[in-house]
């Protein structure tokens, strides 16, 4: 069971897929400790959820104050459950879901502007994989243009960053998190700060 931890939404459920391999839904424990990081970020903020599957994040910083969130998710199936959980939570005023390839321009061009915190959680056999995985850190780059002076990007990998490259010259960070036996969370921000 998926609920949402803070905030006006605190303890509501979120409709997950009955199938436990489609999506892998962040931890509460990793939720919150994240969240802890961005404590000042999030209220009154614009957020860019890529990867959101059924809204974990976006929704979880909605339910915080976050004033906006664009939400992308390519499965159409899971994309439907998004829906769901926006329509549930009546939040339809404040998050967009997008069905779109996370590693394409649409997000970018949708995206809130500025954008103060982009969440990337991409399927873990995208990063182990060494071309996608350089996908994933060059979209992250594209996503520099549009974050906001202080803004972040939160990245979630289970692979070790100390042990394969994770940077992105265009930002600075990361700032590395471990969370869990094979749970990393990269934070990433401007290099003008």
């Amino acid at each position: 069971m998926l609920k949402l931890l803070g905030g006006q939404f605190r303890t509501r459920r979120l409709k997950t897929p009955k199938d436990d391999n489609t999506t892998r839904p962040w931890t509460g424990r990793a939720r919150e400790s994240v969240f802890n990081q961005l404590r000042g970020h999030i209220p009154d903020g614009r957020v860019l959820d890529l990867f959101a599957g059924v809204g974990t994040m976006g929704l979880e910083a909605v339910s915080r104050g976050a004033e906006v969130a664009v939400m992308v998710e390519r499965d159409r199936r899971i994309f439907e459950l998004l829906e769901k959980n926006i329509e549930s939570l009546g939040c339809s005023d404040q998050v967009s879901a997008v069905c779109a390839d996370a590693l394409g321009s649409i997000p970018l061009l949708r995206a809130p502007k500025p954008v103060d915190v982009a969440f990337i959680d991409p399927p873990f056999v995208m990063m182990q994989d060494e071309s996608l995985r350089e996908r994933i850190l060059q979209q992250i780059a594209n996503i520099e243009p549009l974050l906001s002076k202080d803004g972040f990007i939160v990245l979630r990998t289970p692979i070790d960053p100390k042990r394969t490259d994770h940077s992105v010259p265009v930002l600075s960070g990361p700032e590395i998190h471990k969370l869990g036996s094979n749970m990393w969370i990269s934070f990433y921000g401007n290099k003008n700060i």
